[in-house]
């Protein structure tokens, strides 16, 4: 697991303390462990971890899923675009 994860998953944990675990595949949108209120913050968070600058504009609602997905799509693969 990329450390950067273990941030986003306690991040969800500390807003869903009755959750006690959460797993990799476990779905964070439908579920609304992640809501439209949280997720400009989730969004700066997953930016923060992964050291990529994310286009609004081009992201996929399927890439936030779960946090399989979150590192599939963010924390592996190419070099990142730096923060600036």
């Amino acid at each position: 697991m990329h450390p950067g994860l273990e941030r986003i998953r306690q991040w969800v944990l500390a807003r869903h303390p009755d959750l006690g675990e959460l797993g990799p595949n476990e779905e964070l949108i439908d579920s609304r462990l992640i809501d439209s209120l949280g997720f400009v913050e989730f969004l700066a968070l997953v930016e923060d971890v992964s050291g990529r600058k994310l286009d609004i504009a081009t992201l996929d609602i399927e890439d936030f899923r779960s946090l399989s997905s979150i590192e599939r799509s963010f924390l592996t693969g190419p070099d990142p675009v730096p923060l600036s």
